[in-house]
């Protein structure tokens, strides 16, 4: 009996041992794929430092990085409907192709605002309503001041506000 009792004790052992060593795996494989999917997640989040930027008009949002931006104050103007009561209230960014376009614009804000406040204001809501309106008008609001820069362009007009009332 005694020697019965030792052999029982030493299979229980035997038994847990390939248990554990199947949970010990599953646990590991867990633990990869765990990190596997981290690693994926945080290298995808943000544009890499070797990601060129788009040239040219390309539509905003398309960029993974942006040049230099100025920001111009508040617009507000009378749109041209017939009878007279829509207005627009706008906040315009501008992008710039490089640093040095920025002392240009900053000398020639006035003229830049005075061009901007007349395409805005020969606009009927239903031109500027829809998506296609809005990049049209940025098209025309970046084409109009780039005529009148020398040491550089404007890249992209960005609407940070955007109310028609």
């Amino acid at each position: 009996m005694a020697e019965e009792s030792t052999e029982e004790q030493s299979e229980q052992p035997k038994k847990k041992n390939p248990m554990m060593l199947i949970i010990i795996g599953v646990v590991a494989l867990l633990l990869i794929i765990v990190v596997v999917v981290a690693i994926l997640v945080l290298t995808s989040s943000g544009p890499s430092p070797d990601t060129e930027r788009v040239e040219g008009g390309a539509a905003p949002g398309t960029q993974t990085t942006i040049g230099p931006v100025v920001e111009l104050d508040q617009f507000i103007v009378n749109l041209l409907d017939s009878d007279g009561r829509r207005y627009l209230r706008i906040k315009i960014s501008l992008e710039l192709s490089h640093r040095n376009v920025g002392n240009e614009v900053q000398n020639k804000m006035p003229m830049i605002r005075d061009l901007i406040i007349r395409q805005l204001s020969s606009k009927r809501f239903d031109e500027i309503a829809t998506e296609n309106g809005k990049q049209r008008l940025r098209e025309e609001l970046r084409n109009n001041i780039n005529r009148h820069l020398i040491d550089g362009q404007v890249q992209n007009v960005f609407f940070t506000t955007f109310v028609v009332q």
